[in-house]
């Protein structure tokens, strides 16, 4: 990423378009999907039963993909690499499900 200088010294990150973050995330999507199916979890992903959520996947209609712009890595309940406080076992931070919950801006 190039940075551009701004006055003395300051630097300006350049902005991630929407285009170069869609990429970012289908990539991030194939991989998990990949390693899904090789039976290979994501290096830093808890195994199921390590997670504190309780609540089943299927009762909160969890999926590995955002509705809209929300997903699990924007949710309150999200415990970064792959956890959730709600939903039980393993979540990607694309996913998302009925307890979603926005973090505060």
């Amino acid at each position: 990423m190039e940075r551009k200088k701004d006055g003395i010294g300051s630097q300006k990150p350049q902005v991630m378009t929407r285009r170069e973050l869609l990429r970012g995330m289908a990539v991030t999507a194939g991989v998990l999907a990949a390693g899904a199916a090789a039976g290979i979890g994501p290096i830093g992903i808890a195994e199921a039963g390590k997670c504190p959520g309780m609540t089943p996947k299927a009762t909160l209609h969890y999926q590995d993909h955002p509705n809209g712009a929300q997903h699990c890595a924007v949710c309150t309940n999200f415990i970064a690499p792959g956890c959730c406080k709600v939903v039980a076992g393993p979540v990607v931070p694309t996913g998302y499900c009925l307890a979603f919950s926005p973090k505060a801006a």
